[in-house]
């Protein structure tokens, strides 16, 4: 229970620039205990440091704050207690401890990655810069810290540096693979299997609307700036016709593209328009309605907390899940 009272009382010293802390003794004691709660972890975790050894540094030093800027003004929030809240806030709570785990890890990742990748922000006391105007916004609970402090410290890396661990509610029955999506290279995010993600009840939903209303919104959308010999070269991408559209897809079912009277919009700004819960999603017109039956919740990247959960429920630890929705990294525990 040592643990828990640790990050409780972190939760409650919340440091705001212009505001002295009532109780330095409780902040001291927190920067003595951090190391000790790193010595409950076990499993496959291996030791790393990033290139320049700064962000090691930080977590053992307890050096690492993430600088919250909102229209309040600016709050530095120790590491480990914005994890926690933001764990609170993008997971369900009666998830298993080891799909919160695992969920705790990637938003710590994502975190240090920013950290990683902006120099200045490093060299001026490695503070991450957010804009949460919702941190504190609900009460953090007791299973919440416990996963964040039996994974303090902890976080993926990839060719030795932290990777921005992307994760979504629920797939339609697989995860994207980055390459066919994004310009970039994410070797990490590969495409699995998620073959117990259609027992979610938010596996499939649907929405009507009306053409006159389906064509406003589409002349509304951007068009976006891309040819088709450009999308087909996309590995595994199809093309269909529904709805007098065409829609180009991944491998897995998501749509990339969409193609109608000369203007190309993109799966996601879609999604968007029209409120859809993700881009794996089909058209049918019929009458004077167009219907748009969707599969998933999120953008598909990454980890599936409902499939988490789901091998979270058969035993597999978080170590073992974060394995499987990831390829190439390291979890990697800086000490």
């Amino acid at each position: 229970m040592n643990k828990l009272r640790v990050f409780q009382t972190v939760k409650k010293k919340r440091i705001v620039p212009g505001f002295f802390p009532k109780n330095l003794g409780t902040i001291l004691l927190l920067l003595l205990l951090i190391p000790y709660l790193l010595t409950f972890l076990s499993g496959n975790v291996q030791e790393g440091k990033d290139e320049n050894g700064m962000i090691e540094e930080g977590l053992s030093e307890g050096r690492i704050y993430v600088n919250n800027t909102t229209t309040y003004g600016n709050e530095s929030i120790p590491l480990e207690s914005y994890v926690a809240d933001k764990l609170a806030r993008s997971i369900s709570a009666e998830y298993e401890p080891e799909a919160l785990k695992a969920q705790a890890i990637l938003i710590r990742s994502m975190l240090l990655c920013s950290l990683y990748e902006s120099g200045g922000s490093m060299s001026r006391g490695r503070e991450i810069e957010v804009e949460d105007k919702d941190y504190g916004s609900i009460p953090v609970s007791e299973k919440m810290y416990t996963a964040v402090a039996e994974t303090a410290g902890i976080c993926l890396t990839c060719d030795g540096h932290p990777v921005s661990g992307a994760y979504f509610a629920v797939s339609n029955g697989a995860t994207r693979n980055a390459q066919e999506l994004l310009d970039e290279e994410y070797p990490y995010l590969k495409s699995v299997l998620c073959n117990r993600d259609f027992l979610s009840g938010d596996f499939t939903s649907s929405v009507s609307y009306r053409r006159a209303e389906f064509d406003k919104i589409w002349e509304e959308t951007m068009s976006f700036s891309i040819t088709e010999e450009e999308i087909l070269k996309k590995r595994g991408v199809t093309a269909e016709t529904e709805a007098g559209i065409t829609l180009y897809r991944d491998s897995v079912g998501y749509v990339l593209y969409l193609f109608r009277e000369g203007k190309y919009v993109s799966g996601e700004q879609f999604r968007d328009k029209f409120r859809l819960s993700s881009s794996s999603f089909h058209l049918n017109e019929e009458d004077k309605y167009i219907d748009i039956t969707v599969k998933g919740v999120g953008h598909g990247l990454g980890m599936s907390q409902f499939g988490a959960n789901e091998m979270a429920k058969e035993g597999e630890g978080y170590i073992e899940i974060l394995n499987y929705f990831f390829d190439n990294v390291i979890i990697t525990k800086f000490e």
